[in-house]
């Protein structure tokens, strides 16, 4: 490509294409007029965001940003060279608030950029300006990209995706599905009561961009009321989808059923209006508002009654599924040293001892232990961490603190020869008077092991300060026994040694154990009336339940 000096004493550029002839992007007399021409003649209301393809030498450019000063402006050049001889010849001055350039990405990269700063916008009017001279020249690049434009122009997409929610009482849900094992439950539920589901499925591993076009789709042709996800799935971390929502109004609810310190605090820009989160452990709730989140409640789990019920089972099918004793639960070796491994190694120890304190008194938080635990020479670089690295920290304590936790309570019960379900990791950590076995298919095989045990144990992970896990509502629901640890919600949920059985302190659980064990009434009635309580009060409608009423009061 060549500069032309023109008649007006500035230049003009000369292009071979692609099919060997030339091309002259501008006027060899007046390209300034000529610019003035072609805008002239654009239609283009002035608010809203213009796309602009091929930069030239920028008179066509100079000339939008004067008659639109209140537009944004995006403008696809393929070529750096080009860009590089605007700079330096043409009318160049340069990127703003209001002017963004999309220089050498491939078409697709293109149009995604122009869909995340048209999302950021708030998803104004877009119309596509082309420099005929340059779009006619590379027509296998801008081709693509005007296609694209053109389909989203023609379906008005801004306003095909706000429209009115719940308007009626049944609602349709869009259900991020990301094969998580709530996921099923959810949709069960929503159903159950009367509400359309629609996934939106997709992959950890997936860009923000699929994820994203799935979702607008979805939006387009289906209407939902809201979206509901958990722990964050379908969420990014530049906020992408976020943005989408809260510019077209869309409410989106998100549950965590795991902690959300690890997830939302390297990733802030999901904070906002239109996203309400329900957390199954309330002492998440304060942290949470702390990154922006403002609308924040609390949301136990709860139990799908229609796979956690009684099971008719012959005595020899109890001993050979199950046992006096069973646990089921991860040993979190592996989680343990995974984590481990992407912390610094001058903060493993520090790891160590925050997981000792941490695993030994439940009453502590996670800051109160790690605060407790560093030394003076290790706060400078741990207080030097990226949000994402202390996330890392966290995790990694968390794991080995729960690992620590469950183990001391699992040798406590060593003399009933306990059945352990769960990981290999049980077999370094456990001697021969432990009877262990795999992993159990969470829908098939683990109803019929509560079923087939007399006393089913639970350990809460160390993750959950103040909630009860899956256990407690699982286990009851089967009408089967449950002897579990004594978390500050538990007596919100169960009436205490009436509906479950608790313990308070390592030295109670083989007494307790024992007398279970012996008395057959005592522990049958225990169970007839936690079933009926998680029936009553905690199956998984009940929660559907509840996030439907929230959203409609606040946004419908």
């Amino acid at each position: 490509m060549n500069l032309v000096r023109t008649r007006q004493g500035n230049y003009s550029l000369r292009v071979a294409c692609s099919d060997g002839s030339e091309k002259i992007f501008h006027s060899l007399y007046d390209p300034v007029g000529e610019a003035s021409g072609m805008i002239e003649a654009f239609p283009f209301g002035g608010r809203g965001m213009i796309v602009v393809l091929g930069l030239g030498l920028g008179y066509h450019l100079e000339e939008l940003r004067r008659r639109y000063p209140d537009a944004d402006l995006v403008v696809v050049e393929a070529s750096r060279e080009i860009r590089d001889l605007c700079r330096e010849h043409g009318k160049w001055t340069g990127p703003s608030d209001k002017l963004r350039l999309v220089v050498g990405a491939t078409p697709a990269d293109a149009i995604e950029e122009i869909s995340r700063l048209h999302l950021k916008a708030g998803l104004p009017p877009l119309a596509v300006f082309s420099l005929a001279s340059e779009t006619s020249a590379f027509p296998g690049y801008y081709g693509p990209v005007r296609d694209a434009l053109d389909r989203t122009v023609s379906f008005r997409l801004w306003e095909r995706l706000r429209y009115p929610k719940f308007r009626a009482e049944r609602l349709t849900v869009a259900l991020f599905d990301f094969g998580y094992f709530l996921t099923e439950e959810i949709a069960r539920a929503l159903q159950a009561l009367g509400h359309t589901v629609v996934r939106v499925r997709g992959r950890k591993d997936e860009s923000c961009g699929a994820v994203l076009g799935r979702a607008v789709e979805t939006i387009a042709s289906d209407r939902p009321d809201f979206f509901l996800t958990v722990n964050h799935f379908g969420f990014d971390e530049g906020g992408a989808l976020a943005e989408l929502f809260r510019s077209i109004e869309m409410p989106a609810a998100v549950w965590y059923v795991d902690s959300p310190d690890l997830v939302v605090k390297a990733f802030p820009k999901n904070a906002s209006p239109y996203c309400f989160v329900f957390v199954w452990d309330e002492s998440y709730a304060k942290s949470l508002k702390g990154v922006g989140f403002g609308n924040v409640a609390y949301l136990p789990l709860a139990a799908d009654e229609t796979v956690f019920r009684p099971r008719a089972m012959s005595s020899a099918e109890k001993r050979r599924i199950g046992s006096d004793i069973g646990f089921v639960g991860n040993s979190m070796v592996v989680p343990a040293r995974e984590r481990l491994l992407e912390v610094d190694r001058t903060l493993r120890p520090a790891v160590e001892r925050t997981a000792q304190r941490l695993g030994s008194a439940r009453d502590l938080t996670y800051r109160e232990a790690a605060a407790a635990a560093l030394h003076d020479d290790e706060r400078a670089a741990f207080d030097a961490l990226s949000p994402r690295e202390k996330s890392v920290f966290e995790a990694a304590v968390l794991w080995r603190a729960t690992l620590l936790y469950r183990l001391v309570r699992l040798r406590a019960l060593e003399e009933f020869r306990p059945f352990v379900r769960g990981d290999a990791g049980w077999k370094g950590l456990l001697n021969g008077k432990f009877r262990l076995g795999p992993q159990l298919a969470y829908y098939g095989e683990l109803p019929d092991f509560y079923n087939a045990c007399k006393v089913n144990f639970n350990a809460t992970s160390v993750q959950m300060g103040t909630a009860v896990n899956q256990r407690v509502f699982d286990v009851p629901a089967c009408g089967a026994f449950l002897l579990t640890d004594l978390q500050p919600s538990l007596e919100e949920l169960f009436e205490v040694g009436d509906e479950v059985i608790a313990y308070n302190d390592i030295d109670e659980i083989d007494d307790l154990a024992r007398f279970y064990l012996r008395n057959d009434a005592a522990r049958e009635a225990v169970a007839a009336k936690g079933r009926s309580r998680v029936l009553r009060e905690h199956t998984y409608r009940h929660r559907i339940g509840t996030i439907v009423r929230r959203l409609r009061e606040l946004y419908g």
